[in-house]
């Protein structure tokens, strides 16, 4: 077995303990530090997983055994912080969105090039076993000609919601979930059928009243191909919710339970049956991924130019969120 890749943990919440718990399960990398802002928060990551402790990003970049990153801080950070890693010699996952802007992204992915080391962005959903399945009907022309898709990714975190924390801040969520949320269907949408090339988008607040930020966003989208789809995500709908349909001239296919199950309603069938549907530890299999590129090469499947068209599109809704007129993605 290869060397492990050691890696710290940058930016300690909720999403950072999903990572470091997917560690042991078959990945090759070995959780070594961590750092975060919060003295108190770094104790209990490190006591909780037998880690280090770094006091600062900085630290964690000058430590000699660290190999790469695992950076799961607000949005905002994204970009210096991948920018930094990369001139450090360190390899980088970051978690989605890569960047708020092109420009960043553009900016982030270019130093990592230039300094040769591994850049992956977190955008797993891709990797679940109906998106997978998905893919493979519309490849094999059992759905026909692809007209339209659909999909709705939506949580009821907003009910939790206090002010102050980052997650809260407009200037971290603009279009609300869209930001942290809706983008993993972005991805999924644009493994499925292409590039996006333009966007219409709609943000309100209708629930939350304490925090400033849009608890509600739908959108249009145009691809290249010419066909239709529409997304809807938010911070307070009664249940976590994940489906998405893929609409054909031949067939119609129907994915649920984040992406666990799959139906395929076929022309002139009066329902849909179930399609098997391989169960997959997307969060272990993209870390795990990340590794071998680090110790064997290759590149991630989903890399800094993957990240930065799924910014694109991003960019694109919150311009369009702000001027209510659609608006095309930026190449």
């Amino acid at each position: 077995m290869a060397e492990r890749v050691r890696v710290a943990a940058v930016g300690i919440g909720w999403w950072s303990g999903e990572l470091a718990d997917a560690i042991p399960r078959g990945t090759n990398l070995a959780l070594v530090t961590c750092a975060t802002r919060s003295p108190e928060k770094r104790a209990a990551f490190a006591t909780k997983y037998g880690c280090r402790q770094a006091e600062s990003y900085e630290a964690v970049l000058k430590d000699p055994e660290v190999d790469g990153v695992l950076l799961t801080t607000p949005h905002t950070l994204h970009a210096d912080q991948v920018v930094a890693a990369a001139e450090a010699g360190k390899h980088v996952f970051v978690e989605k969105p890569f960047t708020l802007t092109v420009a960043d992204a553009r900016r982030a992915t270019e130093a990592c090039r230039r300094a040769g080391v591994v850049l992956a962005v977190g955008h797993g959903r891709r990797r679940q076993g109906a998106n997978r399945v998905l893919k493979k009907l519309i490849q094999d022309g059992s759905l026909g000609r692809v007209v339209q898709l659909e999909a709705n990714i939506s949580s009821d975190s907003g009910f939790k919601m206090k002010p102050g924390g980052w997650r809260t801040d407009p200037r971290e969520q603009p279009a609300g979930a869209m930001t942290g949320l809706g983008i993993h269907h972005v991805d999924t949408y644009q493994y499925l059928l292409g590039p996006i090339a333009r966007v219409a988008a709609f943000s309100a607040r209708q629930v939350l009243r304490d925090i400033d930020l849009y608890d509600t966003t739908g959108i249009i989208f145009k691809f290249a191909s010419g066909v239709i789809g529409y997304l809807g995500t938010g911070f307070v709908v009664a249940n976590r919710t994940n489906v998405l349909a893929v609409h054909g001239t031949e067939g119609q296919a129907f994915a649920e339970g984040e992406a666990s199950r799959l139906t395929l309603r076929k022309k002139g069938e009066s329902q849909a049956s179930p399609v098997a549907v391989q169960a997959v530890d997307w969060i272990a299999e993209q870390l795990a991924e990340f590794g071998r590129c680090v110790r064997e090469g290759g590149r991630p499947e989903v890399g800094g130019d993957e990240g930065t068209a799924n910014v694109a599109v991003l960019e694109a809704i919150i311009e369009s969120t702000r001027t209510g007129k659609a608006v095309l993605v930026e190449r």
